[in-house]
């Protein structure tokens, strides 16, 4: 009995790993689930084809109604997308750039996994990216608002500031929604205790930047491209920082990566793979 056991606990990963995943759809969007009316369908599918153009990074789109109904019957959400990940060959083969969003509607669970060309720091920023974009839509069924909101922070936060060389971006901070009830319960305690509000304040907002000059929390980054990148050279930006309350601001100048000349960035899939990085939402 002991040996039969054995045997099906190896023989099981196998059995998963050997279901049939599904064929892309495309190479921009696969809405299995059909979350995307047409005409955010195509705003979304231009998004995604405008972004690859100015980074290079192949991100890539994919709807189901459960994992279990394409290939995923018992495995978790991370382990899947990598599964597909792969077998897709999503992103640049060179560089290992690639972005796949999966959402999985009935299981309500979604991941965003990463190329194997981004160090782990970068999934702090793909949280982000699912925290603050996906899931509040998510929460109230408004997949399609969600994803057209995710699809841009994906670009914004993760895909160009990686093709440009640069870390992941500042977190900002709680948004005033994040902090309201903070404040609440900091203005009823200052009734009570005084100090003690002043305490739960200040950690509530102790992640928000503070201006170098007159440190106040207004900071604002824009960045703007003066040469695109192609496949003969690098790209040049420069990139803005700027103090709403004071007007202190700083100008730095950027890179962005080259293009490659095959599939990764033209069209198509380029043989890209994931080690398994990314971030997970449920709601």
């Amino acid at each position: 009995m002991r040996f039969l056991l054995a045997v099906f606990l190896f023989l099981a990963p196998l059995s998963l790993a050997a279901q049939p995943l599904p064929e892309p759809l495309s190479d921009t969007i696969s809405d299995y689930a059909n979350l995307l009316p047409p005409e955010t369908a195509a705003r979304v599918t231009d998004a995604l084809i405008k972004g690859r153009e100015d980074t290079g990074v192949h991100v890539v789109l994919v709807t189901m109604d459960r994992i279990a109904d394409h290939g995923g019957d018992g495995q978790r959400i991370e382990d899947y997308a990598k599964r597909l990940f792969n077998q897709w060959g999503i992103g640049d083969a060179t560089r290992d750039d690639g972005i796949l969003i999966l959402i999985a509607r009935d299981d309500r669970e979604m991941r965003i996994a990463l190329g194997a060309g981004y160090e782990v720091i970068w999934d702090n920023a793909a949280q982000r990216v699912i925290d603050r974009a996906f899931l509040p839509a998510f929460r109230t069924d408004d997949y399609a608002g969600g994803i057209e909101a995710g699809v841009a922070a994906t670009f914004d936060l993760i895909a160009a500031p990686f093709a440009a060389g640069n870390s992941p971006p500042p977190d900002p901070g709680p948004s005033w929604l994040d902090i309201l009830p903070f404040a609440i319960f900091g203005l009823f305690a200052t009734m009570i205790v005084g100090i003690a509000a002043r305490t739960v304040l200040g950690d509530a907002l102790v992640r928000m930047r503070r201006c170098p000059t007159c440190g106040s929390r207004s900071l604002s980054r824009r960045r703007d491209i003066l040469s695109r990148a192609t496949t003969a050279h690098a790209g040049h930006g420069m990139m803005h920082t700027r103090c709403s309350a004071c007007g202190w601001d700083r100008s730095e100048p950027y890179s962005i990566a080259q293009r490659s000349s095959g599939k990764g960035s033209s069209g198509g899939f380029g043989g890209g793979s994931s080690s398994g990085g990314g971030a997970t939402g449920r709601w």
